[in-house]
């Protein structure tokens, strides 16, 4: 069963992504940028859903991925994002975040972006 780390600082958008989820896939939670990362290397998730917008600030899910992709270059990162962050969400993908998706969201556009971004680990 594939490992799902998700970080967001909001209580209540970790037990809906792990109301979707956690059927299919084992669920790792993190509530601040900090225990992501502590999290993602005890773990090894096969996948990061990572929210940009955490306690220590606007960047602090930015700052994340960047040190989880310089930890792991290989990692797979989903971004959560806001309407309108379209420029932080640029900035993600050039850091080497492979999709994201906004709230509010659609529990079948989550389940459908995390089906993709682990299809595409399964087959390398």
């Amino acid at each position: 069963m594939s490992k799902i780390l998700i970080a967001d600082d909001s209580l209540f958008m970790r037990r809906i992504l792990k109301d979707i989820l956690s059927e299919h896939y084992k669920i790792i939670e993190a509530e601040s940028g900090a225990k992501a990362l502590e999290q993602f290397e005890k773990e090894n998730p096969d996948l990061v859903l990572l929210d940009i917008i955490m306690p220590e600030g606007e960047e602090e899910g930015v700052m994340v991925l960047r040190s989880i992709i310089e930890k792991d270059p290989e990692a797979q990162v989903v971004m959560i994002t806001a309407v309108g962050q379209d420029a932080i969400i640029d900035q993600c993908r050039k850091l080497g975040a492979m999709d994201y998706i906004v709230k509010p969201f659609d529990a079948k556009v989550v389940a459908k972006t995390v089906e993709k971004c682990l299809g595409a680990v399964h087959s390398r």
